[in-house]
Protein backbone atom coordinates (compact mmCIF):
# COMPACT_ATOMS: atom_id res chain seq x y z
CA UNK A 1 0.00 0.00 0.00
CA UNK A 2 1.61 3.31 -1.11
CA UNK A 3 2.39 6.30 1.66
CA UNK A 4 0.10 9.49 1.34
CA UNK A 5 2.63 11.76 0.57
CA UNK A 6 3.29 14.41 3.51
CA UNK A 7 3.13 17.73 0.55
CA UNK A 8 -0.32 16.50 -0.86
CA UNK A 9 -1.63 15.66 2.44
CA UNK A 10 -0.75 19.02 3.64
CA UNK A 11 -1.96 21.43 0.36
CA UNK A 12 -5.86 19.19 1.08
CA UNK A 13 -5.82 20.17 4.61
CA UNK A 14 -5.52 24.09 3.44
CA UNK A 15 -7.07 23.90 0.72
CA UNK A 16 -10.40 22.51 2.49
CA UNK A 17 -9.48 25.54 5.61
CA UNK A 18 -9.67 28.31 2.69
CA UNK A 19 -12.51 27.48 1.18
CA UNK A 20 -14.59 27.05 4.64
CA UNK A 21 -13.25 30.73 4.72
CA UNK A 22 -13.82 32.06 1.34
CA UNK A 23 -17.43 30.53 2.07
CA UNK A 24 -18.12 32.15 5.27
CA UNK A 25 -18.57 28.93 6.90
CA UNK A 26 -20.09 28.86 10.29
CA UNK A 27 -21.10 25.99 12.58
CA UNK A 28 -24.64 27.17 13.44
CA UNK A 29 -25.32 27.57 9.61
CA UNK A 30 -26.39 31.61 9.48
CA UNK A 31 -25.34 33.32 6.31
CA UNK A 32 -25.19 36.53 7.99
CA UNK A 33 -26.54 39.72 6.30
CA UNK A 34 -27.21 39.18 2.76
CA UNK A 35 -28.25 42.23 0.34
CA UNK A 36 -30.55 42.07 -2.62
CA UNK A 37 -32.59 43.32 -4.99
CA UNK A 38 -35.66 41.51 -4.88
CA UNK A 39 -36.08 38.02 -3.57
CA UNK A 40 -39.17 35.33 -4.97
CA UNK A 41 -40.56 32.96 -2.62
CA UNK A 42 -42.74 30.02 -4.23
CA UNK A 43 -45.28 27.92 -2.93
CA UNK A 44 -43.73 24.01 -2.40
CA UNK A 45 -46.99 22.96 -1.61
CA UNK A 46 -47.26 24.41 1.89
CA UNK A 47 -47.17 28.17 0.72
CA UNK A 48 -44.43 30.44 0.33
CA UNK A 49 -43.78 32.41 3.27
CA UNK A 50 -41.28 34.48 5.29
CA UNK A 51 -41.37 34.21 8.90
CA UNK A 52 -39.15 36.98 11.47
CA UNK A 53 -38.30 35.41 15.38
CA UNK A 54 -36.52 38.25 17.90
CA UNK A 55 -33.94 37.47 19.77
CA UNK A 56 -35.58 35.05 22.06
CA UNK A 57 -36.86 33.21 19.01
CA UNK A 58 -40.54 34.05 19.36
CA UNK A 59 -42.30 34.57 16.05
CA UNK A 60 -42.91 38.15 15.22
CA UNK A 61 -43.98 38.44 11.75
CA UNK A 62 -45.30 36.04 8.84
CA UNK A 63 -45.69 37.37 5.25
CA UNK A 64 -46.92 34.51 2.99
CA UNK A 65 -50.02 32.29 1.85
CA UNK A 66 -52.75 31.52 4.07
CA UNK A 67 -55.68 28.77 3.45
CA UNK A 68 -57.98 30.37 1.16
CA UNK A 69 -54.83 31.29 -0.93
CA UNK A 70 -54.95 34.97 -0.14
CA UNK A 71 -51.68 36.73 0.68
CA UNK A 72 -51.75 38.28 4.12
CA UNK A 73 -49.31 40.06 6.59
CA UNK A 74 -49.61 39.23 10.00
CA UNK A 75 -47.34 40.42 12.83
CA UNK A 76 -47.01 39.54 16.99
CA UNK A 77 -45.94 41.04 19.86
CA UNK A 78 -42.63 39.63 21.48
CA UNK A 79 -44.85 37.56 23.71
CA UNK A 80 -46.77 36.13 20.44
CA UNK A 81 -49.75 37.51 20.71
CA UNK A 82 -51.11 38.66 16.90
CA UNK A 83 -51.23 42.34 16.86
CA UNK A 84 -52.03 43.29 13.37
CA UNK A 85 -53.19 41.48 10.33
CA UNK A 86 -53.77 43.17 6.95
CA UNK A 87 -55.13 40.71 4.34
CA UNK A 88 -58.08 38.84 2.49
CA UNK A 89 -60.75 38.05 4.10
CA UNK A 90 -63.54 35.03 3.27
CA UNK A 91 -65.02 37.29 0.71
CA UNK A 92 -62.10 37.96 -1.13
CA UNK A 93 -62.23 41.72 0.03
CA UNK A 94 -58.98 43.24 1.70
CA UNK A 95 -59.04 43.64 5.22
CA UNK A 96 -57.39 45.25 8.62
CA UNK A 97 -58.02 43.94 11.77
CA UNK A 98 -55.73 45.11 14.80
CA UNK A 99 -55.93 43.64 18.48
CA UNK A 100 -54.80 44.42 21.57
CA UNK A 101 -51.54 43.42 23.53
CA UNK A 102 -53.39 40.18 24.81
CA UNK A 103 -54.41 39.25 21.25
CA UNK A 104 -57.92 40.58 21.78
CA UNK A 105 -60.02 42.26 18.70
CA UNK A 106 -60.03 45.89 19.01
CA UNK A 107 -60.55 46.77 15.48
CA UNK A 108 -61.32 45.88 11.83
CA UNK A 109 -61.75 47.50 8.53
CA UNK A 110 -63.19 46.25 5.38
CA UNK A 111 -62.33 47.54 2.19
CA UNK A 112 -65.73 46.51 0.76
CA UNK A 113 -67.97 49.57 -0.48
Amino acid sequence: MKQIDFKSFLIGVLSTALLFILTGFEANGNLGDIVVNSITVRDDGHGGFITAYNQDQKRTLYLGTGKEDNGYVQTYNKYEQPTAYIGSNREMDGVMVLNDRYGAFGFSQSGKK
